[in-house]
């Protein structure tokens, strides 16, 4: 009887030993998981403010620093007239400026390329000057535009087609899109109105019915 009591006890004692081991190997859940879990490297906000590139801050041309570049861009996409030189890669030569006391002179070389004939290259340099203008002259620091129309040589290169210039003071009163409209009737009114004009000799030797001089400069 001893004997079996003896070896209940060892039993018993056996058995809670090898539960004591049990729950001491057993990890608890939270450190399990935390032992297993990636740590962030960083959150996707920081991520992505650090990977963004700066957004280029958008201007209004009338209130700014006048300076070539902006000049170009104030120009890009935004001449739509359909009797002016459009400002874009294949047409834009380059813009050149200066100040004097008055403010800033910007002039505008371009080249239109194609041209259907003479009179719609002089009109359309004519209506360069109107369309830029009413871009240009929204800033208070122009009081001079002008533009320089390149003509392509058959031979290769670049001459001299039209230039064409104005002031503020000239340009004051004017209705720009009126005058625009009025370009398919009369291709002269910005010769009109201009300060000064140059027509190249062979352009303006076939032009019809332009009644005025080659050039001039008031």
């Amino acid at each position: 009887m001893k004997r079996y009591i003896i070896f209940i006890a060892a039993l018993f004692v056996l058995t809670a030993c090898s539960n004591d081991k049990q729950a001491e190997s057993k990890p608890e859940p939270s450190a399990t998981i935390a032992a297993t879990q990636p740590e962030d490297s960083a959150s996707p906000s920081a991520v992505t403010q650090e990977t963004a590139e700066p957004s280029e801050t958008p201007y209004d041309w009338s209130t700014v620093e006048v300076t070539e570049e902006r000049a170009k861009k104030a120009l890009e996409g935004n001449v739509g007239a359909a009797y002016a030189i459009t400002v874009k890669d294949e047409t834009f030569r380059k813009i050149a400026m200066t100040y004097d006391t008055k403010g800033a002179y910007i002039e505008i070389t371009v080249n239109p390329g194609m041209f259907a004939d003479e009179k719609d290259f002089v009109r359309r340099a004519g209506g360069s000057l109107i369309a830029y203008s009413k871009i240009l002259f929204s800033n208070p620091e122009v009081y001079e535009v002008s533009v320089n129309a390149l003509i392509d040589n058959v031979g290769g290169g670049e001459n001299e087609g039209v230039y064409i210039s104005w002031q503020r003071e000239q340009a004051k009163d004017i209705d720009y899109d009126t005058v625009l409209d009025n370009l398919f009737g009369d291709y002269t009114i910005p010769y009109q109105l201009a300060r000064k004009y140059s027509i190249q000799t062979d352009l303006y030797e076939k032009l019809p019915e332009f009644g005025l001089p080659k050039s001039n400069n008031l």
